[in-house]
């Protein structure tokens, strides 16, 4: 009687594991000397169990070795907001996009227009709009406010659309059609400029990967907190599966990437897989209920 009950218990636990351990863990790589960088990382790590590797450096300060390291993330989040991006590594950044990655930039005001223009001549290339605008704008003073642009960076998983939204002294990133673009996802205010955009594979020429711009450094710190922490949320949840047109994209368009991995549906679908020990794991309970029925049988 003993074994039916030691399996019954490893069986259980085995389960247990299965629900606590986070099953869409991301790999993600936080570019920038800035101290803002490390509250992002261990957001990844403490809040998502994402493996997440602080680069405490600018782009010039890395080797081949660790860009070899920070593209075959699933994120990288970068902050070198001092200096412009050396080519070779906005040639990485776009093959990064290219296959499916998602790219989370930061632009700032106003001391940082070359890395600015860096910013903005990538984004053209990515999305195809050469109405792109990044930075030369000054400060943005607010009020700041989601806007209500259908991009699920800002309804998955939460709907924060027209809510309050937490800037220090942003800068512009706008699209050619500015506030009225899906993707346009904060609008500063009293003068209307857009100050973070994002693009899914709906909206990038190749139809591949993800492009969040952020407009400010100083925020990003307080993304995990009250309602910064909802969007910070979204903003993993869209560099992973994200989309720019809202939950009828993966309907209109199933081959989309991310769509045809778990059926689409408002989500996009998802481009994660479980980490090997839960898999594991899972495989353990599965072995465990199949020989618990198979004893009962005989």
């Amino acid at each position: 009687m003993r074994a039916p009950r030691i399996l019954k218990f490893f069986i259980t636990a085995a389960l247990s594991f299965v629900m606590a351990v986070p099953v869409y863990a991301a790999t993600v790589a936080v570019i920038g000397s800035r101290f803002e960088m490390q509250v992002v990382a261990d957001a990844f790590s403490n809040d998502f169990g994402d493996t997440a590797t602080r680069y405490n450096s600018g782009w010039s300060g890395l080797s081949e070795a660790q860009l070899d390291e920070i593209f075959s993330a699933d994120i990288v989040w970068e902050a070198d907001v001092f200096a412009s991006i050396p080519a070779n590594v906005q040639s990485r950044m776009q093959n990064f996009v290219d296959n499916n990655g998602g790219l989370f930039l930061t632009a700032e005001r106003p001391c940082c227009e070359l890395h600015n223009d860096s910013i903005q001549a990538l984004a053209r290339t990515l999305t195809g709009d050469n109405g792109i605008l990044i930075g030369d704008d000054g400060d943005r003073n607010g009020p700041h406010i989601f806007s209500n642009s259908p991009t699920t960076i800002l309804t998955d998983p939460n709907d924060i659309r027209n809510s309050p939204a937490v800037f220090d002294a942003p800068g512009r990133v706008s699209p050619t059609d500015g506030i009225n673009s899906d993707a346009c996802f904060i609008i500063s205010n009293p003068r209307p400029e857009c100050a973070a955009a994002a693009w899914g594979p709906d909206l990038l020429v190749n139809n591949m990967g993800r492009l969040v711009i952020y407009g400010d450094i100083d925020s990003q710190d307080s993304l995990t907190s009250d309602l910064n922490g909802q969007q910070f949320e979204n903003i993993r949840s869209f560099l992973l599966a994200g989309f720019s047109g809202g939950g009828d994209v993966c309907d209109e368009n199933p081959n989309l990437p991310g769509c045809e991995d778990n059926g689409g549906g408002d989500n996009g679908g998802d481009n994660r897989v479980p980490t090997p020990g839960t898999l594991g794991l899972l495989g353990l309970g599965l072995i465990g209920v199949a020989y618990s029925r198979k004893r009962k049988t005989k």
